[in-house]
């Protein structure tokens, strides 16, 4: 395992956007295979799993698609809220404090702007992929676009204060990934015990409909 990962950061470290983007598509077609997994397991309906690997496909370009701009987001916020150095964390009293600070403004920055952001290119760009029209992309952004973000608000904040104050860069898109991809396992379950649970997965790279939802939204169109 530590031999794969020092290949891994090797690659990286030469080819950082190719090899980014192999893993976060990577990640992205792991995810929704263990979430279409899951559905199949807790769904009522008898017969052989069927795996639906044009969804699949969808997100592994989704998850290629977004991880050079996951990269340039995160490098620009290393610029725009640089955190104390190692040392001066250490000898200075305020320290902690600067580090607290500029992790809080990263985690503000990305919530405020970027997911919002995401989210709707997430809902815009599956739509268009599904082969449907604007109108279709605008009733599942009505739908389930606030939803959405605020079942992110409740889990993402955490997860990038981690992520932003103690993950190298190099390895926070896919920490997000291989975190995303355990919150879709977690709300494909929800989803199936109740008929009030969050219809829609949050994280960006790997929103997504079911095709129960599908039919409702197609319905109101």
């Amino acid at each position: 395992m530590i031999g794969i990962l020092r290949m891994w950061t090797a690659l990286a470290e030469r080819q950082p956007i190719l090899t980014l983007t192999v893993t976060n598509g990577t990640l992205g077609g792991v995810g929704d295979l263990l979430a279409q997994l899951i559905e199949k397991r807790n769904s009522k309906g008898s017969g052989r799993f069927r795996w639906d690997y044009k969804r699949t496909l969808r997100f592994v370009s989704w998850g290629a698609l977004c991880a050079p701009l996951f990269h340039k987001w995160y490098l620009f916020l290393n610029k725009q809220f640089p955190l104390p150095q190692q040392l001066q964390l250490q000898l200075q009293s305020n320290g902690k404090r600067a580090f607290v600070t500029a992790v809080a403004q990263r985690v503000a920055t990305d919530q405020c702007i970027y997911a919002p952001m995401g989210i709707a290119g997430f809902f815009i760009a599956m739509n268009y992929m599904e082969g449907k029209d604007w109108a279709s992309a605008k009733t599942r952004l009505s739908s389930y676009f606030w939803p959405t973000l605020a079942a992110n608000y409740a889990v993402w904040p955490a997860v990038q204060a981690v992520n932003f104050g103690f993950v190298p860069t190099i390895y926070r898109v896919p920490f997000s990934s291989i975190v995303s991809i355990f919150w879709n396992a977690f709300i494909s379950w929800a989803n199936a015990q109740s008929a009030t649970a969050v219809d829609v997965p949050v994280e960006t790279p790997h929103t997504k409909i079911t095709p129960r939802q599908a039919e409702r939204i197609d319905s109101k169109v």
